[in-house]
């Protein structure tokens, strides 16, 4: 009897902690209708630092309206962003970057790696 209470006990503990790591998949995150409209582009991005800094223009961008994704990478200093042309402008990304205290720009041309 012992044996089927602990066996009970544990596969129940097994399914929440399941459910926990991988039942909520995509709660919390924008949800947004990926249509036709979606448009990427892909910074070359100066002055970060540290992974926190990476990570503070992530999350500040990825709360922007009209941004559906935002990926940076410290090692390379790209960023990468999904957005909707029809609530903010390639423009006011790099703008907004830029009022972080960054530089972005689309071309190697206007990039100077300061990190």
């Amino acid at each position: 009897m012992d044996k089927w209470i602990v066996l009970s006990v544990s596969m129940s503990m097994i399914g929440g902690i399941s459910w926990f790591f991988f039942g909520k998949k995509g709660e919390g995150k924008k949800t947004t209708e990926k249509s036709s409209g979606i448009e990427r582009i892909e910074l070359n991005i100066s002055g970060m630092h540290c992974a926190g800094c990476a990570a503070g223009i992530e999350a500040t961008l990825g709360a922007t309206e009209g941004i559906i994704t935002a990926s940076v990478n410290l090692a390379t200093s790209k960023g990468v962003f999904e957005f909707d042309p029809s609530k903010i402008a390639k423009e006011q990304i790099i703008k907004k970057i830029g009022e972080l205290g960054y530089q972005a720009s689309e071309s190697m041309e206007d990039f100077e790696k300061k990190s």
